[in-house]
């Protein structure tokens, strides 16, 4: 068989081609939107620990560059932080969550254009087609993934984060272009508001440093004037993160929390970024790891550079912060930035998949329905429990009070307390909530006692005893969606008499 045979029954066999026109940006468009509406199913819960905290320290200030010199904890991300400051105080605790919602939703669309400039560095021979698919099917990737969605409709500083990361990356995409001077400053501009939102974006600066050094070593050009660039780009975004560092990282109290080890949480990871149930963390870590290997590869086998940022952002700096950060707790939350890239690398070889061949395009459509269905389930739990469900547990337990006063007790102070402070006018005024700490229970002890319990963690027994010995039975039972908040377990002590 001839060589031109051969070329005719290929494209016989491969998935036709239609024309990129108006239809392209009208179908991102409905993506983009559809998933700024599903991220909106975590805003109209109740907040959690870290945001009512985080509203907390601002209402301890009383200007705006006191975020930086006077509010130093790590639960401080100073960009959202300067947005609660400017809009408290309001009448909605929704109204908190605004800019983790747009930015998170605008991420959804920088995916697809970060994805179309990619497959175009990639794939500069491929008709105008290609490219646009592959923005169509990162847009659903990274806009389906449950832990996005999540850190999307909460009022910290992830989804800022995870935008501006984006956008400097998108930025460094358009390195090679003549003008690249306004990319290198859009890329300034990113990486510090970047900082400012969340630490992690640290992760994007050193992958670029990576892919700018093997770039500058293919180049053919002068040393003076690669340098030049090299400046150009990096000088100005890691000026400020020294100074930032040193002016406010370094000063930063660590907060407390539970000690995971870090194979549970790159499965909680795997598990809510991929759709698979909670329970497969194994099988989800499993395929996620060779999704992205897959996709590396065919990303090495057209740019060196391209998947040595890549490898940098996803897996290396990551380790390199576990090596010398002094944040010493692990959640999934801080993998977040490595998790979006991860996406955006996946996004690239399932365009590659599909267009390989009709029976590819069956596998991959299959399995990018059953990741937004998967995913589809985590974020009904998200609508239906938010990040625990504290009114309705205050709210029960004054019905339930036959007296004005209601003494409620728990089994950890800071956590539980700070949330019953911010919920209490909830009770209505006839009732006054007063909250007793574990060193002030009385010989009788407290009417209500609130036990809670974070993700994975079994459910304490149906009757419990205090410190003192009074005895407790369950009167309710109030759960909350992975990756905030908590379970509330509400015990009636047995010498109340609850109203019926």
């Amino acid at each position: 068989m001839s060589k031109s045979s051969k070329s005719r029954n290929t494209v016989r066999h491969s998935p036709p081609v239609l024309p990129a026109g108006w239809w392209t940006p009208l179908a991102l468009f409905g993506i983009v939107l559809a998933f700024a509406l599903i991220r909106g199913a975590g805003m109209f819960n109740d907040l959690w620990l870290d945001e009512i905290w985080s509203i907390r320290m601002m209402q301890s200030i009383s200007a705006p560059w006191e975020i930086l010199t006077k509010v130093q904890h790590d639960n401080n991300h100073p960009l959202n932080a300067l947005f609660i400051y400017l809009i408290s105080p309001v009448e909605a605790d929704w109204m908190y969550r605004m800019f983790s919602w747009v930015t998170g939703s605008v991420t959804v669309g920088l995916a697809a254009m970060v994805a179309t400039r990619l497959y175009q560095r990639l794939q500069p021979d491929e008709n105008r087609l290609q490219p646009a698919l592959a923005g169509l099917f990162s847009a659903p990737i990274i806009g389906g993934a449950y832990l996005l969605i999540h850190y999307s409709s909460e009022a910290r500083g992830y989804a800022p984060a995870v935008a501006f990361a984006l956008l400097a990356f998108y930025a460094l995409l358009r390195a090679s272009e003549n003008n690249w001077g306004k990319w290198a400053a859009l890329y300034g501009a990113a990486c510090v508001l970047g900082l400012l939102s969340h630490l992690a974006v640290v992760q994007v600066m050193l992958a670029a440093v990576g892919w700018t050094l093997v770039t500058s070593v293919n180049e053919r050009d002068t040393w003076r004037n690669r340098i030049t660039r090299a400046l150009g780009w990096h000088l100005v975004p890691w000026l400020f993160f020294v100074a930032y560092y040193f002016g406010f990282v370094r000063h930063l109290e660590i907060g407390e929390g539970p000690q995971n080890s870090l194979g549970e949480v790159l499965r909680q990871v795997a598990v809510y970024s991929l759709g698979f149930p909670a329970s497969w963390g194994g099988v989800a870590l499993v395929v996620g790891a060779a999704m992205i290997f897959g996709s590396l590869f065919l990303v090495g086998r057209k740019s060196g550079a391209l998947a040595t940022f890549f490898v940098l952002v996803i897996a290396v700096t990551p380790l390199l912060g576990l090596g010398f950060s002094r944040f010493s707790l692990l959640f999934p939350r801080y993998f977040i930035i490595s998790v979006v890239f991860a996406l955006i690398a996946v996004g690239f070889g399932v365009t590659r998949l599909w267009l390989r061949a009709w029976g590819w395009q069956i596998v991959v459509a299959t399995a990018l329905a059953l990741f937004l269905l998967g995913n589809g389930l985590h974020v009904s739990h998200l609508w239906h429990e938010g990040r625990g469900q504290y009114r309705a547990a205050l709210r029960e337990i004054a019905a339930r009070t036959p007296s004005d006063d209601i003494s409620i007790g728990s089994d950890h102070d800071f956590r539980n307390f700070a949330l019953v402070d911010y919920y209490r006018n909830v009770v209505g005024p006839r009732h006054r909530v007063i909250y007793v700490s574990a060193d002030k229970i009385l010989p009788g002890g407290v009417q209500w006692l609130l036990l809670h319990r974070l993700d994975g963690q079994p459910a304490p027994a149906a009757s419990v005893t205090d410190v003192l010995g009074n005895r407790y039975v369950q009167e309710g039972v109030y759960p909350h969606a992975p990756l905030s908040g908590w379970d509330w377990y509400v015990y009636r002590n047995v010498l109340l008499r609850p109203r019926r």
